[in-house]
């Protein structure tokens, strides 16, 4: 009889302890999820920046005579470079870094040849490389939807609806 009495005594103790317990966890789930969905706003606002870079550069560089198009490059360029030697090493997967990698290359790569005078050979290679930036970019978008996807296990079309809240 004095045991069930000294289990009683403590009885309100455990009762009280208990929502503590449950408000620290419901705390913690809290503050993952916002941590979450602030790393997802700000990854897919990395994304965005990067591929809005990128369509530009695509597009200025099938059109090379073009001066507007020319500007549009060189300020498209100096902004993909900020991302790639900046905040886009925060929201990167090993894929995505791979192709941007490969991006930088062959951008690099296009305007050393674009600057060597024109002849029908280097014609060809430019064409080739315009081509290769061009698909690239269309990987790299694929793979930033993947990638946006794939941050906390969301469906595509969640992921604006998480972004919106």
């Amino acid at each position: 009889m004095a045991e069930k009495n000294h289990i009683l005594n403590y009885a309100p103790l455990v009762i009280a302890l208990i929502p503590i317990f449950v408000g620290l966890y419901e705390y913690k789930v809290n503050n993952e999820r916002e941590f979450g969905k602030n790393f997802l706003t700000q990854q897919s606002v990395v994304y965005d920046e990067l591929l809005g870079d990128l369509g530009s550069i695509s597009t200025s560089i099938s059109n090379p005579d073009d001066s507007i198009s020319q500007a549009n490059y060189t300020q498209a360029k100096y902004n993909f470079n900020q991302l790639y030697y900046g905040k886009l090493n925060l929201y990167q997967s090993a894929t995505i870094e791979k192709l941007t990698d490969s991006l930088y290359n062959l951008i690099n790569s296009y305007d050393s040849i674009k600057t060597i005078k024109r002849k029908s050979s280097q014609r060809e290679v430019l064409e080739d490389l315009v081509d290769k930036v061009q698909d690239k970019v269309y990987k790299l978008s694929v793979e930033c939807k993947k990638s946006l996807k794939n941050t906390y296990n969301i469906a595509a079309e969640d992921t604006t609806t998480i972004i919106r809240k």
